[in-house]
């Protein structure tokens, strides 16, 4: 099963307010700013509201000090995004790389995917709830045109449907199956957060099954 020790430690358990960052510690300071931007972004469910003032307060910092590092908030919060997906993708390319078989690599994809949402729930709002800054929303992740192939969240995706395809003919379908997997596992982690006492089945119960429908 994926170690889920991993995520151990949440975005929630970090500090409201933190101390101030030595002069000249500035990736430091940088930071600071992404994790308290994300923490808000937990907080208010998407990025309305988290203004430039919140979140220099929360980092500890002034509003003048987030523009030696971000251009302005868009551009912050883009890159909060972003972050999340990095992390994202460390946590599920981990779990597939724990097992040898392709199917069991899958699997291993699929739990560390609902552990990281269980266990980082700032980062998992941030990347996966509508806190797009802008109105474009996300790039479009299809794989066949990548725009950008350093983009971590077309990445993650890509993940997923190189794993589905080594499957073998039953996953031949990548794309398509790969969305049913994500659709499976989004629905799972979302509601085993906001409807905890359904009596959902463990994770790595309710993976197998989603396996079992998708590639039989």
């Amino acid at each position: 099963m994926y170690n889920c020790q991993l995520f151990r430690y949440g975005c929630r358990d970090m500090a409201s307010t933190r101390s101030r960052t030595p002069r000249g510690q500035g990736a430091a300071l940088r930071d600071r700013l992404l994790d308290a931007a994300t923490e808000l972004i937990d907080e208010h469910g998407g990025t309305a509201g988290v203004s430039i003032r919140l979140i220099t307060k929360r980092a500890g910092v002034s509003p003048m000090a987030l523009y030696l590092h971000f251009e302005d908030r868009e551009t912050l919060l883009r890159e909060v995004i972003f972050r999340g997906f990095d992390r994202f993708l460390e946590a599920i390319e981990a779990g597939r790389d724990a097992h040898e078989t392709p199917r069991d690599r899958l699997l291993g994809m699929g739990v560390a995917y609902l552990a990281f949402a269980r266990a980082q729930p700032a980062f998992y709002t941030v990347i996966f709830g509508r806190v797009w800054p802008t109105e474009d929303g996300p790039p479009d992740p299809e794989p066949a045109e990548p725009k950008d192939p350093e983009d971590p969240g077309r990445r993650a995706l890509q993940a997923l449907v190189d794993a589905v395809e080594a499957c073998g003919p039953d996953g031949a379908d990548g794309w398509v199956t790969a969305l049913g997997l994500w659709s499976g596992l989004h629905g799972f982690a979302t509601l085993t957060a906001t409807r905890p006492l359904v009596g959902w089945p463990p994770e790595e119960a309710f993976v197998r099954r989603l396996l079992d429908v998708w590639i039989p």
